[in-house]
């Protein structure tokens, strides 16, 4: 059986005061425009892309709104108004006028949305557009935040409905963190999207992430209606990432399978592809984001990437079985941040 080789770069990964080991990263491969052929092969298997490094321009001199950034996340972790922050860092003549604010009660991660109207002059181009503030997850240790741009009702998926008002939502948010123009300016990172998807593409429902030192997501997946993937930016600081295709991910769960109730929920290869689909499963959300042991067995198969300022990395999705599940860890002492955007066709087809 192989064992973990312990040298100075060897990563340690706790979250939420689970203690998962100490683990060496994955090879840190440029990215070169000249053989993409790999990267085909690894969009089309549904595996995590990373791409060190390629952001690295764009970062040093995007300096001062990625600062900016931070600084705002650490006032809204200690409770500062989201809403007059939001009106605050806008440009007046940015065409957004105020909408309103909600809370909503029954979400308990959730601390403040509020909405925007596209604006020129007086006619309306956009209603209901929204950036959303909530922490990443329910419990008290961990103190990651994060920001949701889409538009409309949120509980009925309007954003699956409709594409119009798409675009606007995507300049709220470059409006706000117009640090979005690192990941959607950089010209070699489209174009090797567009080549993967064989489509002209936008990026939206857009997200912007402070993962906090010990937190960070637990392992799930991004398939969505009309969703191609997801492209994730590291701006600041770092996280550690697992990422491998939902079909692998349960071959290994199968092959895990060392207690009885795990044996009779995920067994065999099958029986765990569709156990991944109960997300609410004490024994499977145990093995997938509590036990070092299962994450050690990932990390022994290189599946570990270290996400450092300036990379980025590709998410792709095909359908249910078919996506790239991931899991995040917050690394280093101070809270990161990152942009995350949803990969769709420009136009909508019936395909």
């Amino acid at each position: 059986m192989a064992t973990t080789v312990r040298t100075k770069s060897a990563v340690r990964l706790k979250r939420r005061g689970v203690l998962h080991g100490s683990f060496e990263p994955a090879e840190r491969v440029p990215f070169d425009a000249a053989d993409v052929a790999p990267l085909e092969r690894a969009w089309n298997e549904d595996r995590l892309i990373h791409l060190p490094g390629l952001l690295a321009p764009e970062v040093a001199r995007m300096r001062r709104p990625i600062a900016a950034s931070l600084a705002a996340f650490e006032r809204w972790r200690g409770g500062a108004s989201f809403e007059d922050d939001v009106w605050r860092r806008l440009d007046p003549r940015s065409g957004f006028a105020p909408a309103g604010v909600t809370m909503d009660l029954g979400d308990q991660r959730e601390i403040e949305k509020v909405y925007a109207h596209a604006v020129d002059g007086g006619r309306a181009l956009a209603r209901d557009l929204y950036a959303k503030l909530s922490w990443i997850a329910h419990v008290d240790n961990d103190h990651s935040l994060r920001i949701r741009f889409s538009f409309g009702a949120e509980a009925l998926c309007d954003w699956q409905k409709e594409t119009r008002r798409a675009p606007w939502s995507d300049r709220f948010a470059e409006a706000l963190f117009p640090e979005c123009a690192a990941i959607t300016g950089k010209r070699e990172l489209v174009l090797l999207i567009e080549r993967l998807c064989a489509r002209r593409v936008r990026f939206s429902e857009r997200i912007i992430y402070n993962n906090a030192p010990g937190g960070g997501a637990a392992f799930h997946h991004d398939d969505e209606s009309f969703q191609l993937g997801v492209v994730y930016a590291q701006l600041a600081g770092e996280t550690g990432w697992f990422g491998l295709p939902k079909r692998e991910l349960a071959e290994h769960i199968a092959a895990f399978a060392n207690t009885s109730a795990l044996r009779k929920l995920a067994g065999t290869p099958k029986k765990a592809l569709r156990a991944l689909d109960q997300d609410s499963d004490p024994t499977m959300l145990h093995v997938l984001n509590s036990t070092p042991a299962f994450t050690r067995r990932l990390a022994l198969r290189g599946l570990f990437v270290r996400m450092q300022a300036g990379d980025a990395l590709l998410l792709p999705s095909h359908g249910p079985d078919d996506v790239c599940w991931h899991a995040v860890y917050g690394l280093g002492e101070r809270a990161s941040l990152a942009h995350s955007y949803g990969i769709f066709a420009r136009r909508r087809t019936a395909e």
